[in-house]
């Protein structure tokens, strides 16, 4: 005869650990006689005495066998379990992600399908904005978890952050541009044309000069820089560029297929301040989700095979 379930290993280790019915039997939630009759049972199904009951409760040589060997079957069933809830977390639960344009494109939208392939009945939300409204998201509860730049963050003592990437952008335009005969140049010169793009974090504005140019302007009293024509995802750049005398900037990796077909020129000009400096945003102290954690494992590993 074999011991039949997990319980009833259950059963002997707490009136190992407790050395009293009484105590054993509210850890584990049954009453003391129900206790007693499964412990009787046991012993009875066994052929054996598990524990002397003179002085207290002690365990007898056959008690001390089956604890000793059952700690490891204790430990991998609840292994077990916690397995089976993280899986039900990612099976039947729901993530919202807020990502701005740049690791919405990099990152962000191929992760989600990654983790839609895997778990289908996930559901799923990302939203790309502007990278001050994801701050805004994720402390409004909107979204479990933001993707974006990291500056407007560093301004909220109640989220955390952990850094994704550091990279420089190159700026580019239409094949063709005035820009492309010209060299070398100078952001002044980039200035005399149309940008266009998100809006800019505030290490932009502080590089720049504020003065009334094509290029772009500056709002809310100098606090901040918008390109002349603002959108919301990349694409929607690369498509204006495309179609205009207007500059944008990017990942030349982004970009790479259509600088072969020769519709994009990469500009020869070096901006140490534009550059891309994101990472994942959340609430200080809440856990993330099995499905968060996920999501941002495939933006880790997407990330690393991105070029900086």
């Amino acid at each position: 005869m074999i011991l039949q379930s997990i319980r009833h290993l259950e059963l002997v280790h707490a009136l190992a650990r407790h050395r009293h019915f009484g105590r054993a039997a509210k850890a584990l939630g049954v009453s003391q006689p129900s206790l007693t009759r499964s412990l009787k049972h046991l012993e009875d199904q066994l052929g054996v005495r598990l524990f002397e009951r003179n002085d207290g409760v002690a365990p007898t040589l056959f008690g001390r066998l089956i604890i000793e060997r059952g700690e490891a079957l204790l430990t991998a069933h609840a292994e077990l379990m916690r397995e089976i809830d993280l899986l039900k977390g990612l099976e039947i639960g729901e993530l919202s992600v807020a990502a701005g344009p740049f690791p919405a494109e990099i990152s962000a939208q191929k992760a989600l399908g990654l983790l839609a392939a895997q778990h289908p009945i996930l559901q799923l939300k990302l939203s790309t904005t502007d990278w001050t409204r994801v701050v805004g998201d994720i402390l409004q509860g909107r979204a479990d978890i933001g993707l974006a730049d990291m500056s407007e963050a560093a301004h909220h003592p109640e989220l955390d952050t952990d850094p994704v990437r550091t990279s420089s952008l190159a700026f580019y335009c239409r094949a063709g541009h005035p820009l492309t005969a010209r060299a070398p140049l100078t952001v002044e010169d980039l200035m005399d044309f149309p940008w266009v793009g998100p809006t800019a974090p505030a290490r932009v504005r502080l590089a720049m000069q504020q003065t009334e140019r094509p290029f772009g302007y500056f709002s809310d009293v100098g606090q901040r820089f918008s390109p002349r024509i603002t959108v919301d995802t990349v694409s929607a750049a690369r498509d204006v560029v495309l179609a205009s005398d207007a500059l944008s900037v990017s990942l030349p990796t982004l970009i790479e297929r259509e600088l072969r077909a020769g519709l994009y020129a990469l500009l020869p000009i070096d901006l140490p301040w534009m550059r891309l400096n994101y990472g994942f945003i959340w609430k200080k102290g809440r856990t993330l989700s099995p499905a968060a954690n996920k999501f941002m494992q495939f933006v880790r590993a997407i990330e690393t095979e991105t070029p900086l």
